[in-house]
């Protein structure tokens, strides 16, 4: 089994813990009212976040990714200036509480960033709110990569909030 690329406890994504070194995201939306609950947690748990924002979620076949498990492993591909860049991961949690499902993964290496991200559907009283969460640094110690790979993050991190949309 591949070590992550990250010193920390798998699942620190999922606390309000900032390990030292990381950057912490953590960005929430409404995404409707608490009736669409199941149906977005269907849809995080089947990639839907990161196909309707462009990135391809795979196994390590290289067959399109199945339904989120615990300890999953495979690459998203992100497309950066018209080349798939490829991060390997590894799904460190599934949620499936009465009122919060999603999943962490961990990055493995080859990832462009180390740390976790977590894409998580919570119902809140009479909505359904989306939240993204992250603990990154740059995996590489290209001083010029770090500005990109935050503007990028900033990119998807709009994608990913609109995912659920409809």
């Amino acid at each position: 089994m591949r070590r992550f690329t990250f010193d920390f406890l798998p699942g620190t994504v999922l606390t309000d813990a900032a390990p030292r070194g990381y950057r912490r995201l953590r960005r929430c939306t409404v995404i409707g009212t608490a009736d669409r609950f199941a149906s977005a947690a269907e849809e995080v748990l089947d990639w839907a976040v990161q196909r309707r924002s462009g990135i391809r979620a795979l196994s390590d076949s290289g067959d399109d990714a199945p339904r989120v498990s615990e300890g999953l492993e495979g690459a998203v591909l992100v497309p950066v200036l018209g080349v798939p860049v490829r991060a390997p991961f590894r799904v460190t949690a599934v949620l499936h509480e009465p009122d919060r499902v999603g999943f962490a993964y961990g990055t493995l290496p080859g990832h462009p960033e180390a740390g976790e991200e977590a894409f998580l559907v919570r119902r809140t009283g009479p909505e359904t709110v989306f939240e993204l969460r992250a603990l990154s640094r740059p995996a590489f110690p290209w001083s010029l990569a770090a500005p990109v790979g935050l503007l990028l993050q900033q990119r998807f991190t709009e994608r990913y909030l609109q995912a659920l949309l409809h």
